[in-house]
């Protein structure tokens, strides 16, 4: 039995005004449950993007986790006031603080969710990219082969000199024991 009593001014009394107070809860309580969704495939998108395009850590997957859980909380607490709400509401027992606790909690942790989702974003950093690395690594081996090449012209000309030398040597040797002759 609904208590509905019609003030002097034809306006409707204090248990219509609890009902309009109970249903705005709920409806709050219902658009927070679908942000926390939406933030659940957010998160996903988040996830998959930094796992392509950056370099990340155990804390990274730690804190995207704990995102990921609070939101789930968050909704699960928003289900339960509700759900609290619902039976009052059909016991004639209309007060904001049977559910207030459970949309309390539903907030909170919806907002724990979006602070762990934008922390898990500071653990994470710049991917250097395979193709540098694999660039780096050729400059290096052509440097080192040109290194090498100009060793070995340089090891050809000093061969090349002491072959001169010594036939220089052997040349001076045999003038040297001709003049003696």
């Amino acid at each position: 039995m609904a208590k509905i009593a019609i003030n002097k001014n034809g306006t409707l009394g204090i248990m219509e005004n609890q009902r309009l107070a109970v249903n705005t809860g709920v409806t709050l309580s219902s658009n927070l449950i679908s942000a926390c969704l939406s933030m659940i495939a957010i998160i996903g998108a988040i996830f998959l993007f930094v796992v392509e395009k950056r370099e990340v850590g155990l804390l990274f997957y730690l804190s995207i986790s704990l995102s990921f859980t609070m939101f789930l909380f968050s909704i699960i607490f928003g289900g339960k006031g509700i759900d609290i709400a619902r039976k009052k509401a059909y016991q004639d027992l209309l007060d904001l603080d049977f559910s207030k606790s459970k949309f309390n909690l539903q907030a909170i942790f919806c907002i724990l969710g979006i602070c762990f989702c934008i922390l898990s974003y500071v653990f994470t950093s710049e991917k250097v990219e395979k193709n540098e690395e694999i660039k780096t690594l050729n400059e290096n081996i052509l440097k080192m082969i040109q290194l090498k090449e100009s060793e070995k012209n340089q090891t050809k000309e000093l061969i090349n000199k002491v072959n001169a030398l010594e036939s220089k040597i052997k040349k001076l040797e045999t003038e040297k024991s001709v003049e003696k002759k």
